[in-house]
C-alpha cells in the first residue's frame, strides 16, 4: 500500500537512520567493560556502600536511604534510577508469562491491555490512541481528587512515547498527524511532565521549513500540536491558572519569529487561548499581568483579523479591564450573526453573546447604567435567544 502524500512527506521531518558499522569481537568487549564500569559506579556514587567486618565477613553490606539521611521516596529522582525505571517499564519487557495470575483490577486497566499488545507486536496508532481515550474516561469517572495527578500517576503518556520510540513511529513522523492519538496523548505528558518531548517535536516539525507536502505546506501541523499543549495546559492545571499556556504562547513567538510560518503557527492556539481567558475565565484565577499582555500583544504577528479577540480581552485585563474596544463593536451596524448554523457560525453567537454580557457588568461596576442597558438591548435584539454551547442570553 502506497503511503498518502501528507503522510509521506512527514516521513523527511525527521533525520533518516542510519545503521552503525558492526563491531568487532575485540570492540564490542571493550564497549561492554567501560559500560559496566560507567554504570557500577553511578551505582556506587549515587547509593553508596560499606565495608562490612573484614575479619567476619568480606562481603561488603549496601548503605540503605535512612543511614543516609535520604528518604527513599527521593530515589526516583536520581539519574541512574530514573534509567533503570525506564528499561524495566517499557511495555516491549512486560511480556507476561503463561502462568503469571492478573488480578481483576488490574485486566480492567486499559493500559494493561495496551502492555499486552506491546508486548505481543500488536500494537497500532489507532488501538494506542483508544486506550489513551478509555484511560482518561476511567480517571474521570472516578473518586480522585486531582484528574492532573492521577493522569501523572498512571504514566501512560510515557509508556505510549517509549512505544513511538522502539517501534520507530517516533522516527518517522507520520503519528504526528493522527488527530486522535494526539488528542489524547499530549494530554497525558503535559500531566506527566513530558513536555519538552512535545517541543522537540515541534523543534522538528520547524526544521521542514516547507519541505512538508502540500496539503499542509505553512506549518499548520505545528500550529495544531502548539495548540493541543495550550488546550491540555488550560484543562488541566489543578488551579486553572492560564499562566503556563502563556507562557507556551511566548516561547513558541520568541523560537520561532524569524520563521516565515510564523502566524500559520501561532493562529490557532493564540486563539484557542483567548477563548480561555473571556469566554470561559469565570471560573479561572486572574492571570499574571505581564504574561497577559505579552501574550495579547503577540496579535500583532498573526495575519488573521482578530478584533473582536482583542475587544473582549481588553474587558479581562487582570488589573486594567476597558471597554472602549467592546462598545465600539456593539456600535457598529455591519456585525450580523451567521445564519449557517455551522461550528464557526455557533462559537461566534458564544463570543459575542459572553463580550456583551461582560460589556454590561464592567459599565455596572463603573456606574455608566445608561450605556450598560443600551447593550442590553442590542444584545437581546440582535442575537438568537437560545445560544447552542452557552446558554440562552440572559434577562440582564
Amino acid at each position: 500500500m502506497n503511503t498518502t502524500k501528507t503522510l509521506g512527506s512527514l516521513k523527511r521531518v525527521f533525520p533518516s537512520w542510519h545503521q552503525p558499522l558492526p563491531l568487532t569481537q575485540a570492540e564490542s568487549k571493550k564497549l561492554l567493560d567501560t559500560l559496566k564500569t560507567s554504570f557500577r559506579s553511578s551505582l556506587d556514587k549515587e547509593h553508596g556502600w560499606e565495608a562490612g567486618d573484614a575479619g567476619t565477613n568480606a562481603n561488603p553490606k549496601r548503605r540503605t536511604a535512612n543511614q543516609d539521611g535520604v528518604n527513599q521516596e527521593h530515589h526516583a529522582q536520581r539519574p541512574t534510577d530514573r534509567h533503570l525505571n525506564s528499561i524495566l517499564s517499557n511495555p516491549l519487557f512486560k511480556q507476561a508469562t503463561r502462568n503469571s495470575q492478573v488480578t481483576a483490577p488490574a485486566r480492567r486497566d486499559p493500559m494493561y491491555v495496551f502492555d499486552e499488545a506491546v508486548s505481543k507486536g500488536m500494537m497500532t496508532r489507532q488501538a494506542a490512541a483508544g486506550c489513551l481515550m478509555a484511560k482518561r474516561r476511567q480517571i474521570l469517572q472516578s473518586d480522585s481528587l486531582s484528574v492532573h495527578t492521577s493522569m501523572a500517576d498512571s504514566h501512560a503518556g510515557r509508556r505510549v512515547v517509549q512505544w513511538l520510540r522502539t517501534s520507530g513511529e517516533e522516527r518517522h513522523g507520520a503519528f504526528l498527524a493522527d488527530n486522535r492519538l494526539m488528542k489524547e496523548l499530549v494530554g497525558f505528558m503535559v500531566a506527566e511532565g513530558l513536555e519538552e518531548v512535545i517541543w522537540s517535536w515541534a523543534h522538528s516539525l520547524a526544521k521542514a521549513d516547507g519541505d512538508l507536502a502540500a496539503e499542509d505546506p505553512q506549518g499548520v501541523l505545528l500550529g495544531k500540536l502548539l495548540s493541543r499543549l495550550v488546550d491540555a495546559k488550560s484543562r488541566l492545571m489543578d488551579d486553572q491558572s492560564l499562566d503556563a499556556a502563556y507562557a507556551d504562547i511566548l516561547r513558541a513567538d520568541s523560537t520561532w519569529r524569524s520563521n516565515p510560518n510564523l502566524p500559520t503557527i501561532l493562529q490557532q492556539p493564540w486563539r484557542q487561548l483567548s477563548w480561555s481567558s473571556t469566554v470561559e475565565a469565570w471560573n479561572r484565577p486572574r492571570p499574571s499581568d505581564g504574561l497577559f499582555e505579552d501574550y495579547v500583544h503577540i496579535s500583532e504577528h498573526l495575519t488573521m483579523p482578530v478584533q473582536l479577540d482583542l475587544a473582549h480581552l481588553d474587558l479581562h485585563h487582570p488589573t486594567k479591564p476597558s471597554h472602549e474596544r467592546a462598545l465600539d463593536f456593539f456600535q457598529r451596524k455591519n456585525w450580523d450573526i451567521p445564519q449557517t448554523g455551522d461550528a464557526s457560525a455557533k462559537r461566534f453567537t458564544n463570543r459575542v453573546a459572553s463580550m456583551g454580557m461582560d460589556t454590561v457588568k464592567h459599565l455596572t461596576q463603573i456606574g455608566q447604567a445608561d450605556q450598560a442597558d443600551w447593550v442590553t438591548k442590542v444584545v437581546r435584539a440582535r442575537l438568537p435567544q437560545q445560544s447552542s454551547g452557552y446558554g440562552s442570553i440572559p434577562v440582564l
